[in-house]
């Protein structure tokens, strides 16, 4: 177990404190209608049925919830509205449901009001998009930017009453004076808009314009406290209901509650900023929101797809921690992040801790086997994956998520049959599911019927536009059918939806290599090769293409770092190819340069391999090639080639100190000589 993950491991010893998180978070998420936060929620909670606290003492669990339960409606009125609402938001009539929902200060009714408007403008986008290809870009971008600067004002920046504003008496005339011309170009966009919640003022005035007026008037008094400095307000306040606090009678104690901010707001307001490209702002408030609600997982997912490299996850982790809580959830975002970044070693150690160090009801969270059925699916452990995918089948019989991933692996392992039993069970199921028309598209794409299978994706991808695996396996079908530009196109959708998708940059590659424009491919596979770099394909396609492009050093580095990774013998029959060229070259002059150039690039693809490693590069290799001896080995040039390959192989022995004897051969002196420059 990994010691820096040993404050998580407290909670899912003893996961009492989890459920009781989780029955007030999945009471939120259920009520603002947030319903895959629901599901994962409820999820969990099953697997907990067995762990107090039981429904039936709900007065005895005060102490271990985390956070203050308010009331759910303070009055009639408030109830007629939310359920109101909330029937409209089911029938998916936003329109109607925000309408109804505009004048209220409840907290779901409120959310409600912002969602169902963020949803129609989102819809939108989506049913007028008359070319699959086209932009994510909301298409009523002047309704969007109004809802989007209602919320930076209500969560972000304060509700600001123009009638409070200047609420200083001692002001200069020149303050006054410029404080009224800036009122007088802007007095028509500071009415209130009809659609802001009743109680909560809007000003429609731009930002820049705001923060100039803040500024005028604190000129002639720097130490002056303004409205908008809301830390400072939120400090006194907070003070203030901390010394009252005693002194109160129950009932003024509830009238005079300080209400929280809203994370469910602060997360729809972090999701609008991020379609807009504002990535750093959308980070701040996802980390206020998870800051107030750590159970909300919609908002680590959002998170997530924010995060670009690992210097950025780590930065993140320690503004996660300042609390030095280590919540049980930010152990499952991390172990989701090393997933996404192919770093499947520490998730499967995660993820192993868990269910091993952990109380045995995490052995049934279905979630948990899914996770690591995707992380083998990613170290292309083919057969453990699978036996992982059908566990989670076995627990949910009707859990489709993630089995278009499993439908990749049958197509790999060109398992027809399977393929074709795993789409009928999962058409059963729901044949319009985004994951179902996935299975669909691979079970033609390996019947070889392109045209079908691209219309497979396509419907995934009209469902969900930011469904990745649709775009890549789009990309994949494309090219089957010699349509470049299609697949081109296809790739780059996935790229600007998760730019860490390696199979988007590999796929990507591969169009530049058949179009013969190996410059091109060679810096798609690098991005590959970084994402991937423990994958001998991304290292041998970087190795080609390096080689087309007559850089020998560099693609005979990656060569030798794909050695370890090799499946089928064709890195050492290219490596033996590199040493017929150049090795054995007449020139002299070609054969030294060639021999410094090998060494160095041993040096750079052999780096930090132990002997162990290397003993099992050497066995890997001799198997390997005695497969391809008995197949293809009939003809002078193989033979000659054969030779080479022994020599390499009988060197690597001698690196690896597994038998010194060799050292004396004629072909160990030679490869000596030219492939290690010794």
């Amino acid at each position: 177990m990994t010691n820096i993950y040993y404050p998580f491991y407290k909670f899912f010893k003893d996961p009492l404190l989890i459920k009781a998180e989780i029955i007030y978070a999945l009471q939120e998420s259920r009520d603002r209608c947030l319903h895959h936060s629901t599901k994962f929620l409820s999820e969990l909670m099953i697997t907990l049925k067995n762990i107090p606290p039981y429904f039936e003492f709900e007065n005895e669990i005060n102490e271990f919830i985390r956070f203050e339960l308010e009331p759910a409606f303070t009055n009639l009125e408030d109830y007629l509205v939310y359920f109101k609402a909330r029937a409209y938001f089911d029938l998916e009539d936003y329109p109607s449901c925000a309408h109804i929902a505009k004048h209220t200060n409840n907290s779901k009714s409120m959310f409600l009001h912002y969602m169902a408007r963020y949803l129609s403008i989102h819809n939108e986008c989506i049913y007028e998009r008359t070319n699959l290809f086209d932009s994510f870009k909301p298409i009523n971008m002047r309704a969007y930017m109004e809802l989007l600067d209602e919320l930076l004002i209500l969560n972000v920046y304060g509700s600001e009453d123009d009638s409070d504003e200047e609420s200083e008496e001692e002001t200069q005339s020149q303050e006054t004076l410029d404080i009224d011309i800036v009122n007088q170009k802007h007095s028509v966009l500071q009415q209130e808009d009809d659609s802001t919640p009743k109680g909560r003022r809007c000003s429609r005035r731009p930002r820049s314009l705001r923060i100039e007026k803040a500024s005028t008037t604190t000129l002639g008094k720097k130490n002056k406290i303004t409205k908008r400095n809301n830390t400072t307000k939120k400090v006194k306040i907070t003070a203030l209901a901390a010394q009252s606090e005693n002194n109160m009678s129950a009932g003024d104690h509830k009238e005079a509650r300080i209400k929280r901010e809203d994370p469910y707001l602060l997360w729809l307001t972090a999701v609008m900023l991020k379609r807009i490209d504002r990535c750093d702002e959308a980070i701040d408030i996802l980390v206020r929101a998870l800051q107030i609600q750590p159970c909300y997982w919609g908002a680590w997912i959002e998170l997530a797809t924010l995060i670009k490299d690992l210097h950025m996850l780590d930065a993140l982790n320690l503004r996660l921690n300042e609390s030095k809580e280590n919540h049980w959830m930010h152990l499952l975002f991390i172990a989701h992040m090393y997933v996404d970044f192919q770093i499947t070693d520490r998730a499967v150690n995660i993820y192993n801790d868990i269910l091993k160090l952990g109380h045995t009801v995490f052995q049934d969270w279905p979630y948990l086997q899914a996770q690591l059925a995707i992380a083998h699916h990613n170290k292309r452990e083919i057969s453990h994956a699978i036996v992982s995918f059908k566990t989670v089948m076995e627990m949910d019989p009707f859990r489709i998520d993630n089995l278009d991933l499993l439908s990749n692996l049958m197509y790999v392992c060109t398992s027809p049959d399977e393929l074709v039993v795993l789409s009928k069970y999962v058409a059963s199921i729901d044949r319009y599911r985004q994951e179902t028309l996935c299975v669909l598209g691979n079970m033609y794409s390996l019947k070889c019927d392109h045209a079908k299978s691209v219309l497979y994706f396509k419907k995934a991808v009209r469902i969900n536009p930011f469904n990745v695996t649709a775009w890549t396996l789009l990309g994949h079908e494309y090219i089957e059918m010699k349509n470049s530009y299609a697949a081109i196109i296809s790739y780059r959708q996935a790229l600007k939806i998760n730019i860490r998708d390696y199979r988007a940059w590999y796929g990507l590659g591969q169009i530049y290599e058949l179009v013969k424009l190996p410059n091109y491919a060679l810096f798609y596979f690098t991005h590959a090769r970084d994402l991937r770099p423990r994958d001998y394909r991304m290292l041998v396609s970087l190795g080609e293409m390096f080689e087309r492009a007559d850089r020998i050093f560099e693609s005979m580095a990656c060569f030798y770092k794909a050695l370890f990774y090799d499946t089928d013998g064709t890195i050492m029959l290219k490596l033996a190819k590199f040493y017929d060229r150049y090795g054995d070259c007449s020139n002299e002059l070609t054969r030294e340069h060639f021999s410094v150039m090998n060494k160095r690039a041993l040096q750079i693809g052999m780096r930090n391999r132990t002997t162990i490693e290397l003993n099992l590069i050497l066995k890997r290799c001799r198997d390997l090639w005695k497969d391809t001896e008995t197949n293809v080995c009939q003809s002078l040039i193989v033979n000659k080639v054969l030779e080479h390959v022994n020599a390499l192989l009988a060197e690597i022995e001698i690196r690896a100190g597994s038998d010194s004897s060799l050292a004396s051969t004629p072909g160990a002196i030679k490869a000596r000589r030219f492939l290690f420059g010794l």
